[in-house]
């Protein structure tokens, strides 16, 4: 059963691939608010247009 997380905040490193990406789609469609950070910035802005 998915965990609802509406008004949590998650912060990420690595969210521009592998488990960090995962992460933060997981956290973002069970509803929390996500600070992504990465190295690769053209990576990590696609990865918050998931």
């Amino acid at each position: 059963m998915a965990r609802d997380m509406a008004g949590l905040s998650v912060v990420i490193t690595g969210a521009s691939s592998g488990i960090g990406r995962v992460a933060a789609r997981i956290f973002a469609q069970r509803g929390a608010g996500l600070t992504l950070a990465a190295r690769r910035a053209e990576l990590a802005e696609a990865a918050c247009m998931l």
